[in-house]
């Protein structure tokens, strides 16, 4: 007998048992089973057993028996003991997290496992794996994440559910999904802060009598974080903890997973430290600028305020709106005032400097009045003094500013009757005058008794003194007079202001009132 007749023998033996198997007494253990002996190999061995192969009829038979008494809307053990479900995942990605909404994205593989002895099978021990279309015929567990704000499953290209039975009733469901999750952050170091992002699953409405979640795996539940990238992030760490939550309907048992995440800084050192320190660095320049220069400061300070602005501004749509003071905005304040100390520095200096030139320009306003107030009175003076000399000379009576009575009609008939009458001066008249006027000379101090009390009032009144001049007969009256008005001209002059001195200057070479002196005695 060759290979060919064992074979057929083979196949003969198989179709008996099939047909045996298919009868009506659905006892677990065949009626017949075949034992070779061990000269056979195992593949034959296999192939009489039948316990590794699965083929489309085997499958279907499987399925049809453990389906055809299951109730799907209830749990395994319904009103024993509580059904031990394992949670394991594998994270493909956290693409962001986020502070302004303060929530992160993560999508990964969700593995949950427990057993159901319906769902036990012993045509062969082999795993059946399952789509997604039965997850309407099986109980599933109802777990969800406690703090998703959304979520979905994908279904690119299909939905991605699968079932992965095992010849025992152990049911590993596994779903490709992605959720963003709450992460409530403590930013009061940021951005070098460390962050604690959290992922909580629990039973929906399952309590601790019915399902009790646990990390399957134990530290091996969470998979696929050492080649994890996160931006704007490094990840320190993972822990896995789980605790039961007393509540209304009852105690849940709920699952934590935390990451331990800390802020790259290195994007805010280029974005925002140091342009700002920058900023503020070039905002230090109008220090060695000339006070002058008023345009170039108030520029500089300006522009560095705006900049910073411009940087807290766009910092700021990054972040939420809380009421905690950041370390970036306590930055951020410190730029400001140094920006602002610049501009305060120019404000004072600018004070100070024209404050202190305005009060010396209004010193020496007022010295200039008074010394024109001094040239006034001198030149009055000298104005006296020489009207007191011609009274002197023509031995008229010296006249005295007083206030003049109104002329009546009698006075300017008598007037004009007297202007009629009065001849013409002659040549010898003249000459005797100019005589007598060249002969005059400039009294002494005794000599001064002798002018009326109205000459005398003039010289007290202006603090004549003569003790300085002797009295000499060939000194005349204009040399005297031209002597008075160049030490007058010398004890006013402000040596500090230029303008006055050359004006002093110009009027001193044309004598005390604008003219020429001109000598008594002498050609001019």
């Amino acid at each position: 007998m060759g290979i060919r007749g064992m074979l057929r023998a083979a196949v003969l033996l198989l179709l008996i048992r099939t047909w045996l198997s298919e009868g009506n007494d659905a006892s677990p253990i065949p009626k017949f089973h075949f034992e070779v002996s061990s000269p056979v190999p195992e593949v034959v061995q296999n192939v009489f057993n039948c316990k590794n192969c699965a083929n489309g009829a085997v499958v279907h038979k499987i399925l049809d028996r453990v389906l055809s008494r299951y109730d799907a809307r209830l749990r395994p053990n319904f009103g024993g003991a509580p059904v031990p479900v394992g949670v394991s995942m594998y994270i493909s990605s956290i693409e962001k997290i986020s502070e302004t909404t303060m929530d992160y994205t993560i999508t990964m593989f969700f593995h949950q496992t427990w057993k159901d002895p319906r769902l036990a099978y012993y045509e062969t021990n082999l795993n059946l794996t399952l789509d997604y279309r039965m997850l309407e015929k099986l109980w599933v567990p109802d777990c969800y994440f406690l703090n998703s704000k959304d979520g979905f499953v994908h279904d690119v290209t299909v939905e991605n559910r699968m079932f992965q039975l095992q010849p025992d009733g152990t049911v590993r469901y596994g779903i490709r999904l992605t959720t963003t999750a709450a992460c409530s952050m403590n930013l009061d170091s940021f951005p070098m802060d460390k962050q604690t992002c959290k992922l909580e699953v629990e039973s929906y409405g399952y309590t601790v009598d019915d399902i009790v979640l646990y990390w399957e795996g134990n530290g091996s539940a969470i998979q696929g974080t050492d080649k994890l990238h996160i931006p704007q992030f490094s990840l320190l760490g993972k822990t896995l903890t789980s605790k039961q939550v007393p509540l209304y309907t009852g105690s849940y048992e709920r699952l934590i997973l935390k990451f331990l995440v800390q802020r790259e800084i290195i994007s805010y050192l280029v974005q925002v430290y140091w342009p700002t320190v920058l900023t503020t660095s070039t905002s230090w320049i109008s220090f060695w600028m000339n006070h002058e220069f008023s345009v170039a400061r108030v520029t500089v300070g300006l522009t560095s305020m705006l900049i910073l602005n411009t940087i807290n501004s766009h910092l700021q749509e990054k972040l939420p709106h809380l009421s905690c003071i950041k370390a970036i905005d306590i930055y951020m304040v410190v730029c400001f005032f140094f920006v602002f100390l610049s501009l305060l520095e120019y404000v004072c200096i600018n004070y100070l400097f024209y404050n202190r030139r305005g009060a010396q320009r209004l010193y020496r306003q007022r010295r200039r009045a008074r010394r024109i107030m001094a040239r006034y009175r001198y030149r009055e003076l000298v104005h006296q003094i020489d009207r007191v000399n011609v009274e002197h000379e023509s031995g008229s009576p010296p006249s005295r500013p007083a206030r003049a009575r109104l002329a009546s009609s009698e006075s300017l008939g008598s007037l004009i009757t007297v202007s009629k009458q009065a001849p013409l001066a002659t040549s010898e008249s003249l000459s005797s005058l100019s005589t007598l006027s060249d002969q005059s000379c400039l009294p002494s101090e005794e000599g001064l008794n002798d002018l009326s009390s109205t000459s005398r009032n003039i010289v007290h009144n202006y603090d004549i003194n003569f003790n300085d001049f002797d009295s000499d007969d060939g000194v005349t009256t204009a040399e005297i007079h031209h002597s008075a008005e160049d030490q007058g001209c010398a004890e006013t002059r402000d040596p500090e202001d230029t303008e006055e001195s050359a004006s002093v200057d110009d009027n001193h070479d044309h004598g005390p009132r604008g003219r020429h002196p001109f000598v008594r005695g002498q050609n001019a």
